[in-house]
């Protein structure tokens, strides 16, 4: 696989849902060694003071001054690049995703970069953190420089998270992957709660799908609001589209062929994806999903989009879980994170996880 194909499948990826600086290899080798993860975290430096730490301006965002911020709970979830490249932190980021917060708790993803990489900082902006912006759940920051792993004595390279209290005291640091007791503190210190279970869905048929055959099982239904052929999505092996990195995040724009680049290629080879039955309702060309129906958008089947709540001529996919509720019900141009939140209800876990790791180690630098 060539260099520009490895880009722009980290950049696409959206298991992860969160900032990838997708470089290159010149760029990539800016990156400092990986840190070890010690037993105990280090303190905080005294002379370091939260409240003025700062981040200066980026993009449509205000510098954003730790200080300003009392009288919130905030967390700051720091991706190192263990994180970007390999995956780590997948559990928290996706409870992230999936929790409901207090209204007075305040997050924000910093992508943590080398002082190296600020030269750089505009083509980081135009091409690859502009774009995501509107992907993410949470305002996205670049640290050139490292300095929020510095300030809280956080080892550079892993997923970092820190939460602070109404006062702008620290109550939670941590560094890698967390374990399901370390999750449930970390939820307790947010105030956070799972969402409560979905209404039963309503009763539906769609080629080979309905009430019976989903008995157990987790259910899908894809609307297009387009027909989809082979060669406008991207990331393919054979036959998708072909772009530059701006030409690619203008196709997945798309409602419709970002669906159906999620189903093609991100959920692919999963073996959750084998216990799934789904549907498509719309025209797909050169494209299929093992085991999925294709049934044109019409008759009966349009007739499920008023039953789900999807508007006529609007993509949309719905999740019926294996007790039969509505688990979820997106509709338009679904961003990043809500597409990570699917396949975690899903159990899938997209391929490009494992596939950005083995990319990152084989690039030079």
């Amino acid at each position: 696989m060539n260099a520009r194909k490895q880009t722009l499948r980290r950049t696409l990826a959206i298991g992860a849902g969160v900032l990838v600086l997708a470089l290159g290899a010149a760029a990539w080798s800016l990156w400092p060694k990986v840190e070890d993860i010690p037993e105990q975290l280090e303190e905080i430096p005294q002379e370091v003071s939260i409240a003025d730490i700062e981040l200066p301006a980026q993009g449509p965002l205000e510098a954003l001054r730790l200080g300003d911020l009392q009288g919130k709970k905030v967390f700051l979830l720091i991706e190192g690049r263990e994180s970007m490249s390999g995956g780590e932190g997948k559990l928290l980021r996706r409870a992230l995703h999936r929790w409901q917060l207090p209204e007075d708790v305040v997050g924000f993803a910093i992508g943590e970069a080398p002082a190296g990489a600020a030269v750089m900082k505009g083509k980081i902006e135009r091409e690859f953190v502009g774009p995501m912006r509107e992907e993410l759940r949470w305002p996205v920051y670049v640290d050139f420089g490292e300095t929020l792993s510095a300030a809280f004595s956080l080892p550079k390279g892993h997923l970092g998270l820190v939460i602070l209290d109404e006062r702008g005291e620290p109550i939670v640091r941590h560094a890698g992957d967390v374990d399901a007791s370390e999750l449930e503190e970390i939820r307790e210190a947010l105030g956070a709660t799972e969402p409560e279970p979905g209404p039963p869905a309503p009763d539906f048929a769609v080629g080979e799908l309905d009430e019976r055959a989903c008995e157990g099982r987790s259910c899908v239904l894809v609307f297009l609001d387009q027909k989809v052929r082979r060669d406008e999505i991207p990331g393919l092996e054979e036959g998708g589209f072909e772009g530059d990195m701006k030409q690619v995040f203008d196709q997945i724009k798309k409602p419709s062929v970002r669906l159906a680049r999620v189903l093609a290629t991100d959920w692919q080879g999963d073996e959750a994806t084998a216990r799934i039955r789904g549907a498509v309702v719309g025209e797909a060309e050169g494209w299929t999903v093992d085991g999925w129906s294709f049934v044109p958008d019409a008759g009966e089947a349009a007739a499920l989009r008023e039953r789900f709540g999807v508007e006529d001529g609007q993509a949309a996919m719905v999740i019926v879980d294996d007790e039969g509720r509505l688990a979820f019900a997106e509709s338009g141009r679904i961003p990043f994170w809500k597409l990570s939140l699917a396949a975690d209800l899903l159990g899938i876990e997209p391929k490009e996880y494992g596939q950005r790791r083995d990319e990152a180690q084989a690039e030079p630098g």
